[in-house]
């Protein structure tokens, strides 16, 4: 049986859509980034080793990143090899296309309406994974909930039903 002399079947090269979260002077782990530029990767790429790294969902970057204002966060497109782990993916070739303003990420980053944190499906919703209405803490779901992994309507303080 002959080596396989292709790529590796899990990297793709192909156009894509990201985002980025960077600290409020357009670093991320000390490389400077600015908005309209484009950034090269030379040699490997890999997951949480080599490359620049993005989420395909906006929400996805809070996972590794504090959901703070003061950060940039940018719509990005990948233009080169991509490799994906989960939310996770790494490209060799990175442009940054252009800062979002806070206002409109909490759109992106929620389904639901007016919601101040993040993967929120409901509305009015502050705190992260809600879903239903009025809700704050993370992880509810039901409507009018206060702290956190609550299911129903009404709860208040922890792990309600």
């Amino acid at each position: 049986m002959k080596p396989y002399k292709g790529k590796k079947p899990h990297i793709k090269e192909e156009k894509m859509k990201g985002y980025k979260v960077f600290n409020p002077n357009w670093q991320c782990e000390c490389f400077q980034y600015e908005v309209g530029k484009t950034y090269k990767h030379n040699g490997p790429i890999s997951i949480c080793n080599r490359g620049f790294h993005f989420c395909r969902v906006a929400a996805d970057c809070f996972n590794y990143y504090p959901f703070n204002p003061n950060n940039k966060v940018a719509e990005v497109e990948a233009l080169g090899l991509v490799e994906s782990d989960g939310p996770k993916s790494v490209t060799d070739e990175i442009k940054i296309v252009r800062e979002i303003p806070w206002t409109e990420l909490l759109e992106i980053a929620n389904t639901g309406k007016s919601c101040t944190g993040f993967g929120n499906s409901g509305n009015c919703n502050s705190g992260n994974y809600n879903s239903g209405d009025w809700n704050s803490g993370d992880y509810n779901s039901g409507n009018c909930n206060s702290g956190n992994y609550n299911s129903g309507d009404g709860n208040s303080g922890y792990y309600n039903s």
